[in-house]
């Protein structure tokens, strides 16, 4: 009868029902076009894979200088306004995108993105550091990662087919309008201010030097799954629905695991357990991707990446949040990772462009990826 105590217990917490919430809708909104801008711009518009790469090149640098006015933003406002704040800079960004059809500017909608990114994920850490609970983080955290899974289920399929048959300017309407929803849950609890400084000097300090290279190496993995995977699936199988179902199938599959992670991930010693081996198997699906060639390869090596990296982000995220809330300085620690994975992206970025493989890319995440799990 009491089974699932717990489970209700975190989805009842107010403030992090809300954040639940919040991210389900948002990420059903964004993943609906995000796994997709790699591809419009490059099918669509008709950009090089340089351009494309330059495209992603200025969102990370604009998320790496953000991180340093965030601070400053929130102590004026506060937590909850830097979320909403993103969320309409989302929307521009959606604008924008639409409107390079006729002006060859797209270094705006490249900044407005990279902006709103760092924007939404530092508000969004804080305050979720803020609000989870110290001994149960690791469920908590599991809970954030179904919600944010149960968007990106539904978003890249409807993405793709929305793209497929009425185009890319409805797709972009209906994600403006999900979008607008998003922000709704969080504003009814009271608003939070962090006061705090931060230096990019904070990174290269001789005590923070092994956190900030584990940061960069995830920012190389991120940048994989924001660009160089969903481009090279296209590349492969030319099909808006099928690169949609493989994301869909892969957020499923994370789903289902990601509880059981959350709740047998509770001691920092499993956590750092699960991390560890989790990586590694992890670095051995990116290294599958020089071999894959169909739709089911494909959709066989992405439920295995999503299920090994289930098992990499939980107890990752969950250590975090704990290293935050010990810090005196929670949103400058989190200000600190996040400019540093903005390192690590611009880096990946720069791979593609000396390489001009995406492939080449993938493999090297594959690398920092191994090289984390032993960090």
């Amino acid at each position: 009868m009491f089974r699932h105590y717990h489970l209700i217990k975190y989805l009842f917490n107010r403030e992090l029902s809300e954040m639940y919430i919040s991210i389900a809708i948002k990420n059903l909104a964004l993943s609906m076009i995000g796994i997709f801008i790699p591809i419009y711009l490059y099918a669509d518009l008709g950009y090089s894979l340089f351009k494309v790469a330059m495209f992603f090149l200025i969102y990370s640098i604009s998320m790496m200088v953000t991180s340093l006015a965030v601070p400053k933003l929130t102590s004026r406002f506060s937590l909850k306004r830097g979320i909403l704040l993103s969320m309409f800079l989302f929307i521009i960004n959606i604008i924008l995108l639409q409107s390079l059809h006729y002006h060859g500017m797209f270094y705006v909608p490249a900044m407005v993105w990279g902006v709103a990114n760092s924007i939404y994920w530092i508000s969004f850490h804080t305050d979720f550091v803020k609000n989870s609970d110290r001994r149960n983080r690791s469920q908590e955290v599991s809970l954030w990662y179904i919600m944010a899974f149960l968007g990106v289920l539904l978003g890249p399929i409807f993405g793709s087919i929305i793209i497929t048959y009425l185009g890319f300017l409805t797709l972009f309407l209906v994600s403006i309008l999900i979008l607008l929803l998003s922000a709704v849950p969080l504003f009814m609890s009271p608003e939070m201010h962090e006061i705090v400084r931060f230096s990019y000097g904070d990174m290269f300090r001789k005590s923070n030097i092994k956190q900030t290279f584990f940061y960069i190496f995830y920012g190389i993995r991120v940048i994989v799954g924001n660009m160089a995977v969903p481009l090279f699936i296209f590349l492969v199988l030319g099909k808006y629905v099928e690169v949609g179902g493989i994301a869909s199938i892969a957020a499923l599959s994370s789903m289902m695991i990601s509880l059981f992670v959350g709740r047998v991930a509770r001691t920092e010693k499993r956590e750092r357990k699960f991390f560890k081996y989790g990586a590694i198997f992890h670095s051995l699906g990116l290294f599958i991707f020089v071999f894959i060639k169909t739709f089911i390869h494909f959709v066989i090596t992405n439920i295995y990446l999503s299920l090994s990296f289930v098992f990499v982000e939980i107890p990752h995220h969950s250590m975090m949040y704990s290293k935050a809330k010990k810090t005196s300085n929670p949103l400058g620690y989190i200000c600190y990772r996040e400019a540093a994975i903005s390192l690590g992206r611009v880096l990946g970025i720069l791979i593609i462009i000396l390489t001009g493989s995406l492939l080449a890319n993938i493999v090297i995440s594959g690398i920092a990826v191994m090289i984390m799990a032993f960090l």
